[in-house]
């Protein structure tokens, strides 16, 4: 059936790399049914990434992810089939905005929570993706669950993910099998569908939350012989901290989190047995939110810096790591590290435009006795994620002798703890301030305030140029916000225009093009000399319902890309063979052998005609979306309507 292995990818990092094209990719002889997607935060460009992987099994670095043509038939394929949930004003900006994100409006829904009891307004920050394939011949279905620490963004910090695939089981006498395994999955996906405004995502989600009570989910790895999917905050119901991790003592424990409370690691220490080992994993950034006292049970662990600094700083040749000592300054209570010495070699020196990273994952493993639990996922060990945020986490349940905090640690620290190979570092904790993590500055504060009093926006069309008219509520409670008290102005545009204007009651984007409309908006703070940006997705009306034929029609120019795209609508082997790259590298290429393509490309339309009318259909709405003469070569549309009558 062409099972997925479930995989923890960041068990060993030096040799175990997340794939994110690999685990969205359909399995041979499957295609992407419809997948549901959730994340704290979102990039733009990451989303097509991922559309190309759940579309095309095409890997996310692909280089015709730069053919813009490429692009447009992922997006097309994917528009209907992928519901993307974030949190209301955590969608970055794209560097580049193109007419493509148009086609990404139908799959992104922002979540806004609502205030708990504690007046504060939680996060949803859940990180899992729900693909549901499709066998090719059978139309059986095949799904897969995804749990990951990380966003949908292009985050280079070290993050973990676990996937398993499920399908129907049928007993002796043909009968579907039921379980109850997956009922906090069903529930959260009841809850995402409360915030999805397109009645057909809906009812597929609905068709999910249905099947799911029959879809049994394979673990296929003898670590592992349980497991529980769990889900915090959706309601008051749903919270993690009733689970053992949180309420019955351990005989060792190891944590990873990037982000921490003290009163939680607290916690965890009073319930440690004495003379047991207990190892925390975090960012130095957090090591001020711990006292001494908070963790003196633990071993406390920070990435070395010249792992943050740069993953070519690991040589590829000796795999190791050169770096000073860090100093500690007793009188400023806390480490200063010094400047790396790197020998002089090409596998050694880090370039000026590599990302730094840092850890992102959040792990927690607990053992008692013979019994060892791993929990992964979305949740930190502060008091935000635990009291309130929406989170989904998975339950590992297993052996000491298969699975233990000395084999995870011999993983995560690349060997010893203390190893010349460990991308880890032991530091020590005095004097440490405790205090509240706060994972938000007040900026992103702002823009969740914003996007919580609903703003709407209305289309005029002026003879074919258009106004867009912005209104947003409460203005007055925001500006009176004593978040707002030392910002200096907040702008906002739509995404495909750069016409700005100051955020007010009511305003005005005058004299638009049908391309330059959007329901993405660009939210601009400024504040002393820090700017801040976020995207946030504002309910439109009047929208032109044919925005997607002038997308088409921005692509789709002239004879050559109008070939290309058929070829990528009629099959992948075009994709594969005869096309490739070469209309990105050689544009001359269909002019010059135009005749030669044209035989075959028919061949190919009448085979699909027959074994796949589905498909050929889309042709139809190719050619009807074409406005512009000269790109529709001469006969082909006479040769499509033949077609059309023999499939009729």
């Amino acid at each position: 059936m062409g099972k997925k292995k479930n995989t923890a990818n960041m068990l060993n990092p030096n040799n175990n790399r997340l794939d994110y094209g690999n685990i969205l990719s359909p399995p041979n002889n499957y295609e992407l049914d419809f997948a549901i997607g959730t994340t704290y935060s979102l990039d733009l460009d990451s989303l097509v990434g991922a559309s190309i992987s759940l579309g095309l099994s095409e890997d996310t670095d692909s280089e015709l992810i730069n053919n813009p043509v490429y692009l447009l038939d992922a997006l097309k394929k994917t528009g209907d089939k992928i519901a993307l949930f974030c949190e209301g004003g955590q969608i970055h900006p794209p560097s580049k905005p193109t007419p493509l994100y148009i086609l990404l409006e139908k799959m992104v829904f922002q979540v806004v929570t609502s205030k708990n009891n504690k007046s504060r307004y939680p996060s949803f920050h859940p990180k899992i993706w729900l693909i549901r394939f499709q066998n090719k011949e059978t139309k059986n279905p095949l799904y897969r669950i995804i749990v990951l620490s990380r966003n949908l963004t292009f985050d280079r910090s070290w993050d973990i993910s676990f996937t398993m695939d499920g399908e129907k089981v049928l007993d002796e006498c043909d009968h579907l099998i039921t379980t109850d395994k997956n009922e906090q999955l069903i529930d959260l996906l009841k809850y995402l569908r409360r915030f999805t405004k397109d009645s057909k995502k809906s009812n597929k989600i609905s068709k999910i939350i249905g099947e799911l009570n029959y879809i049994h989910f394979d673990l296929n790895d003898k670590k592992f012989h349980d497991f529980d999917f769990i889900v915090n905050g959706i309601n008051d119901e749903y919270t993690i901290k009733n689970y053992p991790l949180f309420t019955d003592t351990f005989d060792e424990i190891l944590i990873m989190s990037p982000f921490l409370t003290g009163s939680v690691i607290n916690d965890f220490n009073q319930r440690a047995k004495a003379q047991r080992e207990c190892i925390l994993i975090t960012k130095s950034m957090s090591l001020g939110k711990l006292s001494p006292e908070d963790c003196d049970n633990f071993e406390v662990y920070t990435l070395k810096d010249e792992i943050i600094d740069g993953e070519t700083l690991i040589s590829e040749d000796e795999n190791e790591f050169k770096y000073e000592e860090p100093i500690y300054e007793k009188n400023k209570n806390e480490f200063k590290y010094e400047e790396p010495i790197y020998e002089k070699d090409e596998n050694s020196l880090i370039s000026e435009d590599i990302a730094k990273q840092d850890i992102h994952a959040k792990l927690f493993m607990v053992r008692k006795g013979s019994r060892c639990d791993l929990y992964l996922g979305s949740l930190n060990a502060s008091h935000n994620s635990i009291y309130g945020n929406v989170e989904f986490m998975i339950r590992l349940h297993s052996k000491g002798r298969y699975l233990n905090i000395t084999k995870l640690a011999e993983d995560i620290f690349n060997g010893e703890k203390g190893g010349k190979n460990s991308p880890f570092q032991l530091v020590s904790l005095k004097n440490m301030i405790d205090e509240e993590t706060n994972e938000n500055n007040h900026l992103d504060s702002v823009i969740k305030l914003i996007n919580r009093y609903k703003p709407k926006a209305e289309i005029i069309n002026k003879n074919n140029k258009y106004d867009i008219e912005l209104k947003l509520n409460k203005l007055d409670s925001i500006k009176e916000n004593k978040l707002y008290e030392n910002i200096d102005s907040i702008k906002i545009n739509p995404l495909l225009s750069d016409k700005e204007e100051e955020i007010d009651d009511k305003i005005v984007f005058k004299d638009l093009d049908k391309l330059q409309l959007s329901e993405f908006f660009i939210t601009t703070i400024k504040e002393n000399d820090e700017t801040f940006k976020r995207v946030i997705k504002i309910p439109t009306e009047n929208m032109p319902t044919d925005r997607e034929n002038e997308v088409i029609n921005s692509i789709i120019k002239d004879k050559d890309s109008f070939i290309v795209y058929v070829a990528f609508l009629l099959g992948e082997e075009y994709i594969l063979t005869g096309f490739d790259n070469k209309y990105n590298q050689e544009k001359s290429y269909f002019t010059n052998s135009f005749e030669l393509q044209l035989p075959a490309l028919y061949e190919k339309m009448l085979k699909t005609a027959y074994y796949d009318p589905k498909r050929f259909k889309e042709l139809d709405f190719l050619i009807k979306s074409i406005s512009q003469d000269g790109v529709i070569p001469k006969g082909f549309e006479e040769l499509y309507n033949t077609f059309e009558e023999v499939i009729k």
